[in-house]
């Protein structure tokens, strides 16, 4: 390999498990990470929005981008009518509104502001590579294109088509992809941070660059789950839909 190597840590949907986040960063810290890209939904669903923004803010110069997830636009624009990729456009029920709302009222104005600065999307450079970052790509009117919740390489082609880059990173699906093509185009998941799928750890990765290379390494990272829910569980009552929440997105199944 020549020419001197980047590494940047790759984490996505944080979604208020501040337990996650700082696992997640004491790895990159270790590894000696260089940057940090943060891919969105920092914030919504568990029970510390404000410890998890705040964190970040600490940490800014450290980020070599952030951009908004769909929890973020449903903070600062409106609340959603139904899911994104729901083909039968369901409307959303109280109880998910409800935590939502929850989640919301949590954070403070500065962390709202904080939050504001961030697009959709961003393109930043690293040499000769660019990083086209977004949770999910969107189109010409700021809406999210074709949900695929397990999209190959020719979907990834789809949905990032006009799109700026030789390195895609995306997150909102919590499962992890990656996929390479012939042309040398990079589509990459990490998988969520705070609420993965399948697993009990906590999903990142690693973007190693230098001139003529581009590695990513994948990592689960084990930290205390049942602090996170147990932060969750104890506003049960008040939020009905925690338990929803921690059955779908914090137990494994």
């Amino acid at each position: 390999m020549q020419g001197k190597l980047t590494h940047i840590g790759i984490i996505s949907d944080i979604h208020s498990n501040i337990a996650a986040l700082k696992s997640i960063w004491e790895e990159f810290e270790r590894r000696d990470i260089d940057y940090v890209i943060c891919l969105g939904d920092t914030i919504g669903l568990g029970a510390r929005p404000e410890e998890c923004v705040q964190f970040l803010r600490a940490h800014q110069k450290q980020l070599l981008a952030c951009v908004r997830g769909n929890h973020e636009n449903y903070l600062l624009e409106a609340l959603p009518v139904h899911n994104h990729g729901d083909a039968t456009k369901s409307v959303l029920p109280k109880e998910i509104l409800d935590l939502f709302r929850w989640n919301h009222n949590q954070i403070s104005n500065e962390s709202v502001e904080f939050l504001r600065q961030f697009k959709k999307e961003v393109a930043v450079k690293i040499g000769r590579h660019t990083i086209f970052v977004s949770h999910y790509p969107v189109d010409a009117s700021g809406q999210y294109r074709t949900f695929y919740f397990t999209p190959t390489i020719d979907e990834c082609r789809e949905i990032f088509a006009d799109k700026p880059g030789d390195i895609f990173l995306f997150g909102h699906t919590h499962l992890r992809e990656y996929h390479r093509g012939r042309d040398g185009k990079i589509f990459v998941n990490p998988g969520a941070a705070g609420c993965p799928i399948g697993t009990d750890s906590a999903s990142a990765g690693i973007l190693s660059l230098s001139e003529t290379q581009i590695d990513y390494e994948q990592l689960d990272i084990d930290y205390d789950i049942e602090t996170a829910i147990d932060d969750m569980l104890q506003h049960i009552e008040t939020v009905p839909a925690i338990d929803y929440t921690v059955d779908q997105f914090y137990r494994k199944h």
